[in-house]
């Protein structure tokens, strides 16, 4: 096996010499917010147990959740009423998206991608969302997940990220997918009508995704300071940070592939770090063949993000997701000259995805539609907790609010 990366300057080297290299030349001084963020658990000997992020909260509420997807709703409500070309201006978020109508939606003259989404969120725009979530069999839903998630979160303890001493530690992977599917059974029972039904089920939905991928989102950051450090400078062994990837990435792998995990019990030396810097090379040939679309090659960030110039504006480039399941081009992580352009877009799809279980469709076409909304935006966000990382560390409050408001997670407590 080949395990050279190109660094960025196009030198071949070993993952120990990138590593090296990548992590000489950030001071102490940007790891003030690191310090204060990660605390590195050890035991009476003074080894090292687990890494635990103090900004995450223990305690869970659906609360926050439930106010700001309503609020959003009917925002969006009033933007239908209000914007005489609303249907143009959504349009727009998605020019150049989609080369032909992959959905096969709509007739020959429609964007059949864009086109859907209009659809979708037109479904949503006479909903009395004040009447749904006021409903008491709506109310009843979600005390009753509330209750089951929180147990089931205080079981599994969110704050650790990493865990290198028990290398089971993550085993319980599916505890909240099945809180899921409890619910939603729950619900299917609980509620008749429609609308009710509907939104219940996609609150219920993107809850579970949005408390399960604070951690992902947690450990990209913490990627992120490890990558651009030295171990020492972090207070922790290179053996220690390479056991604390090989924790991060084995949580990752899915719940049935055991005897994936039991391969990386027996290689945790070097597991992580194999698993981190082999789709560096990928994502660094890739981007090498596309440099030709940027007017204008800026600064890499870290190992999953780069500044360019595309299309006249200055973005931060996502090197490891394209824009969607339908397009080839890399993802825009940030617009740094249109800084909300990137969760308006977000905002639409999610929103209409919820109008899509109105429409009449067939169940394979809603499938493939809610499978390319979701494309715009699942694993993008997850990686971005390094890009939150890097302006972390540069202390950049600015953007770092606006990373805040585009992960639309109200759970997160960055």
């Amino acid at each position: 096996m080949n395990n050279k990366v190109t660094s960025r300057h196009g030198l071949w080297l070993t993952p120990v010499l990138l590593f090296s290299l990548l992590t000489a030349s950030v001071s102490a001084a940007d790891l003030a917010p690191f310090k204060k963020r990660f605390q590195f658990v050890r035991d009476d000997q003074g080894q090292l147990v687990k890494v635990k992020d103090s900004s995450i909260r223990m305690k869970f509420s659906i609360a926050p959740y439930l106010q700001f997807i309503k609020e959003s709703l009917q925002q969006e409500q009033a933007l239908m009423k209000s914007k005489s070309d609303y249907e143009g201006q959504v349009k727009a978020l998605f020019d150049g998206d989609q080369a032909e109508n992959l959905l096969g939606y709509g007739d020959e003259k429609s964007n059949g991608q864009a086109q859907i989404i209009v659809d979708s969120l037109k479904r949503i725009e006479n909903v009395d969302f004040d009447k749904v979530f006021s409903d008491p069999g709506f109310k009843n839903v979600m005390t009753e997940f509330e209750w089951k998630l929180g147990d089931a979160l205080e079981k599994l303890d969110p704050t650790v990220l990493a865990h290198v001493q028990d290398m089971d530690f993550f085993y319980q992977k599916r505890v909240t997918y099945q809180v899921l599917t409890w619910a939603l059974n729950f619900a299917k029972k609980r509620l008749s009508q429609i609308p009710i039904l509907n939104t219940a089920s996609y609150v219920l939905v993107r809850v579970e995704e949005l408390v399960r991928q604070r951690r992902l989102y947690h450990q990209n950051m913490l990627l992120h300071y490890i990558e651009q450090n030295s171990a020492e400078n972090l207070g922790i062994t290179h053996m220690e940070a390479n056991h604390i990837m090989s924790s991060i990435y084995e949580s990752r792998i899915p719940w049935y592939a055991f005897w994936e995990s039991r391969a990386a019990q027996a290689n945790w030396d070097k597991f992580g770090v194999n698993k981190f810097f082999t789709p560096i090379r990928v994502n660094n040939n890739r981007f090498r063949r596309m440099r030709s679309q940027y007017s204008d090659i800026g600064e890499r960030l870290n190992y999953a993000f780069q500044e360019v110039t595309y299309e006249g504006e200055r973005v931060v480039l996502n090197l490891f997701n394209t824009d969607n399941m339908f397009s080839r081009k890399l993802a825009v992580a940030y617009n740094l000259d249109k800084p909300g352009k990137t969760m308006r877009k977000r905002m639409v799809v999610q929103l209409a995805e919820l109008g899509l279980s109105f429409l009449p469709l067939p169940s394979f076409i809603k499938g493939i539609a809610e499978d390319w909304m979701k494309s715009f935006y699942k694993e993008q966000v997850l990686i971005e907790g390094a890009l939150y990382g890097h302006f972390e560390s540069k202390g950049d409050q600015e953007v770092l609010r606006r990373l805040r408001l585009q992960v639309l997670n109200p759970f997160e407590t960055l």
